[in-house]
């Protein structure tokens, strides 16, 4: 699968569009995408979208399975899972909030990217699976994305069940942040980019650092850690004065 770029303004538009193979993420892509949000400096969000029926139906090793029986554990990690979870690291650590937008099948790596980002728009015909261990292989790399952002309980049901579960399902474990009917999602996207596009740089960036680190911080550091961001922003020469409380 390769991806589309595009930008307008300060938001950067990403599209897979491999429609008709379901969008299968290539390693190439993986790595395309990784390298996209590890560069972008001046940027205020990133949308990640799909052509086509689905979201994302998994990996694409090059349209034959790999032998992985003939490769050491060192190789199967460089070749197969280093892009993905560079991928995966690469939308955490992103200054910029990444927002996914989920119609049809989220599955494997596709359910990875849109638990791990900032925001996911879904339509409520969307479903979300790991469906590797019925294939005898862990879904190591998704449980990596889901932890810290849904429950053990959650993930451990999904994993060992290997069930899709529809895109309610996935709002109330908190996979999803939105939940719209099908003809909605594009609306629903375009209000929530112009919602970020019209709000301070500086304010949209704080909050994607907050929730990035504070999560992991005891209550006393994450309140520390509440004021300085808060102060920088107050301080900030791009927050406009209108935008600044009156004490």
């Amino acid at each position: 699968m390769s991806i589309s770029v595009t930008k307008r303004n300060d938001v950067i538009f990403v599209t897979f569009n491999a429609g008709s193979k379901g969008n299968r993420l290539s390693n190439a892509s993986a790595i395309q995408l990784a390298e996209l949000l590890e560069t972008a400096v001046e940027e205020r969000l990133v949308v990640i979208a799909s052509e086509g029926p689905e979201f994302c139906v998994g990996r694409d090793f090059g349209g034959s399975p790999d032998r992985w029986t003939e490769q050491s554990a060192v190789e199967v990690r460089e070749r197969n899972t280093e892009p993905v979870l560079r991928l995966l690291g690469a939308i955490r650590r992103s200054k910029m909030p990444v927002m996914t937008v989920v119609q049809g099948k989220a599955i494997g790596v596709g359910a990875a990217i849109a638990a791990v980002s900032d925001m996911a728009i879904a339509s409520y015909t969307a479903a979300f699976q790991l469906p590797e261990m019925d294939h005898g292989i862990p879904p190591c790399l998704a449980m990596s994305a889901l932890a810290g952002r849904i429950t053990p309980k959650a993930i451990m049901q999904m994993v060992y069940s290997t069930e899709a579960i529809d895109a309610a399902r996935a709002w109330d474990i908190g996979i999803v942040s939105d939940v719209v009917p099908d003809p909605a999602l594009q609306s629903r996207v375009n209000e929530m980019v112009a919602r970020i596009a019209s709000q301070p740089i500086a304010a949209v960036r704080a909050v994607k650092e907050y929730m990035r680190s504070a999560p992991g911080m005891d209550a006393q550091g994450a309140a520390d850690f509440a004021s300085s961001l808060l102060a920088g922003v107050l301080s900030s020469p791009s927050l406009p004065a209108a935008s600044r409380p009156p004490w």
